[in-house]
């Protein structure tokens, strides 16, 4: 038999179609994968406690989940997470609302942003830790001085964002709209802030775990409240498992306000997305 005929004998044979998976399935797989990630690492880490990594430094799962089930019970997690919550969404409302207005004002008025632009930009690169003892001294230990040492963490992100939004909107479409007979304000409410928009909730999205940090950052410094507390009281008692089970606390709260923040915004951009191909 020839070469040639059995390369066409090959070549004729019918071959199999790709074995197509279901997005459903393809979720439940990662989801199974990813615990069986965590369960084998949580395993290595439980038998590498007090073998190769001494266990003042590392603690261990069993221990961090017993810290963590007390503290369920006795009321202390619900107590300081809720603390840190209450700052976290008023610092995000206030930071946002802030540099939504600002980034808007001065991405639209030209001569406002040539003026306002150049003092933002300086304020923006001064550490926000050089705030702290400014805000302590005007605040107190109290909530205020939480919200608004992260409430200027999350202001800068939201207005720099907001801003090049404004600025990327098309110059020939909103001409067209003022041909129309459109108004600053329909022009501002029509095009401005629709095409801006995906900008907005990118900022958004990128400043919930900011305001996050900011607050627990100043709970470090100076609170006798909150996750941040915990986690500080943690490391200044030699203790590793309640400072991993502050982080987990503090996981599970980022983990849910990024899932409320990306439904929120998805919904919000729903129209942009509309008709494209997934």
């Amino acid at each position: 038999m020839s070469l040639d005929s059995k390369a066409a004998r090959t070549t004729s044979k019918p071959r199999k179609a790709p074995v197509r998976i279901s997005p459903a399935r393809r979720k439940l797989e990662n989801l199974a994968l990813q615990i069986l990630l965590i369960g084998a690492f949580l395993l290595l880490w439980e038998y590498a406690s007090d073998r190769w990594i001494p266990k003042l430094m590392v603690s261990k799962p069993t221990d961090i989940w017993a810290t963590i089930w007390k503290w369920l019970w006795d009321g202390t997690f619900a107590e300081n997470l809720w603390v840190t919550i209450k700052a976290t969404a008023a610092a995000f409302i206030l930071g946002a609302v802030g540099g939504m207005a600002l980034g808007f004002a001065t991405g639209a008025w030209k001569r406002l942003g040539e003026v306002l632009q150049p003092i933002v930009t300086a304020f923006y690169t001064l550490p926000r830790l050089a705030l702290a003892p400014l805000f302590l001294l005007w605040f107190g230990l109290g909530m205020e001085f939480r919200i608004m040492f992260a409430a200027t963490i999350v202001f800068f992100l939201v207005y720099y964002n907001t801003y090049f939004g404004v600025r990327e909107v098309s110059a020939e479409l909103i001409s067209a709209v003022r041909i129309m007979g459109a108004n600053q304000f329909q022009v501002a409410l029509r095009v401005i802030i629709p095409s801006a928009l995906v900008w907005v909730a990118a900022g958004l999205k990128i400043s919930v775990p900011y305001a996050l940090v900011g607050v627990v950052v100043a709970e470090m410094l100076a609170s006798d409240q909150g996750m941040g507390y915990l986690l500080s009281r943690g490391a200044s008692q030699f203790s590793a498992s309640q400072s991993f089970a502050a982080i987990f606390g503090l996981l599970v709260v980022a983990l849910v306000i990024d899932w409320i923040i990306t439904k929120v915004t998805d919904r919000a951009l729903r129209w942009k997305t509309a008709g494209t191909p997934q």
